[in-house]
C-alpha cells in the first residue's frame, strides 16, 4: 500500500503594504497555470493506469460504448 504525503510550504508574511501592487495579475495568473498544469500532469498519471485500476479507484475509462 503506497501513501501520499503532502509538503507544506512555508510562505513568508507579507511585510508591505496591502494595497494591490501592479503586477498582482501577474502571480495570480502564474498561480492559476501552475495549478492547471499540475491538474493535467496528475490527469495524464491517471489515465496511464491500466483500466481495471482506474475502474477500482473510480476514474472514468476512456473508451466509450
Amino acid at each position: 500500500m503506497s501513501t501520499v504525503t503532502s509538503l507544506h510550504v512555508h510562505h513568508p508574511r507579507k511585510t508591505h503594504s496591502t494595497e494591490p501592487s501592479a503586477f498582482d495579475w501577474l502571480r495570480v495568473l502564474v498561480a492559476r497555470i501552475t495549478v492547471a498544469w499540475q491538474r493535467r500532469k496528475t490527469e495524464r498519471m491517471l489515465e496511464s493506469l491500466p483500466q481495471e485500476i482506474r475502474k477500482d479507484i473510480g476514474w472514468p475509462t476512456t473508451i466509450s460504448k
